[in-house]
């Protein structure tokens, strides 16, 4: 349940000389080979590559419901029904991170720190990625939680409970019809929450009070190895929860004025990520300024996103109240 960490290395580190050119190819690399970490929304929802010469947009295509009807025998069945589908499209676009390197700032340069350049380049794209992924997650039309909701398990068990009754869950003394459980999404289950939020998780595990700085309710603990596990390692350690596999991503939004935070539980084929493969794509290219006396490092990807299957995802509202305990 690693996080994506980003932070400002600075220049230290060893001061021997490198070659400028060196130093370049060293940047590079590490922006392209930098693994994306657990947490990266790109490496947890559904991949679907759109390769060259396909065309510049992906379609995915969504099929209808049938029903099934008692017959008599010798009787001809006249139910005809049509098989209707609704596509998805999505068009990539392109993304990227560009730095100014002056040649006087890289002639100081140490290896080490042209590693690190490259590192917080790769971060960036990965931060873009989570931002434009999880702003999809407020798109969902079924939503548990609100922002006085508390994390706890409870919280994820009733989002699986609605997934997996399908969409047509009705009000509290609202009759149902029986035969209504089409589109239901049976898992496998993940949930995305934030590093605050996966503390509150930790600490109702703990037994302890389950608040946030501006809710309280009251609360129990969750007995036996998980207690254990919680103590020793904190939030991190919390890997399954509630039917769920929990990742944890610092990089979803929060309100201001309600602390609320939105969350996601569901299956990975609800949201889509389209990478676009062509040749040139995710490319690293230099570009020099002769007057500037610098180097222009260009780092673009194309890609695109959206909402795959709303029937398999649903919005988790919470209280996102920094921690004070």
């Amino acid at each position: 349940m690693a996080i994506n960490q980003t932070s400002s290395s600075g220049l230290d580190g060893a001061t021997r000389p490198a070659v400028t050119g060196q130093l370049q190819k060293l940047m590079i690399a590490s922006a392209r080979m930098t693994e994306q970490q657990e947490g990266n929304l790109t490496n947890i929802f559904l991949n679907d590559p759109l390769p060259q010469g396909m065309g510049p947009s992906y379609n995915s295509p969504k099929f209808g419901i049938l029903n099934a009807f008692s017959l008599s025998q010798g009787i001809d069945m006249t139910q005809q029904q049509a098989l209707t589908a609704t596509g998805v499209a999505v068009t990539p676009g392109e993304v990227g991170v560009q730095v100014v390197l002056t040649r006087k700032s890289m002639a100081q340069w140490s290896e080490p720190v042209a590693i690190r350049a490259g590192k917080i380049m790769r971060q960036a794209m990965d931060r873009k990625k989570d931002t434009d992924i999880s702003g999809l997650f407020a798109g969902f039309s079924r939503v548990t939680g609100s922002a006085t909701t508390v994390p706890s398990i409870g919280t994820i068990t009733a989002s699986i409970a609605l997934l997996g009754s399908g969409p047509n869950v009705p009000a509290t003394g609202v009759a149902q019809a029986a035969g209504l459980g089409y589109d239901v999404a049976m898992g496998p289950y993940l949930a995305v929450i934030t590093p605050v939020s996966a503390h509150y998780f930790a600490r109702g595990v703990m037994g302890g009070p389950s608040t946030t700085a501006s809710v309280t309710v009251a609360s129990t603990g969750v007995q036996g190895g998980m207690q254990q596990d919680v103590s020793k390692g904190g939030y991190r350690v919390i890997r399954e929860l509630g039917g769920a596999t929990v990742y944890v991503n610092p990089n979803l939004a929060k309100i201001a004025s309600n602390d609320e935070s939105d969350s996601f539980v569901g299956e990975k084929e609800a949201i889509v990520f389209v990478p676009m493969n062509y040749d040139g794509t995710n490319g690293i290219d230099i570009e020099i300024d002769k007057s500037l006396r610098a180097e222009e490092i260009n780092y673009v990807e194309d890609y695109g996103f959206a909402e795959l299957d709303d029937s398999k995802g649903i919005l988790l509202k919470l209280n996102n109240a920094p921690p004070t305990s």
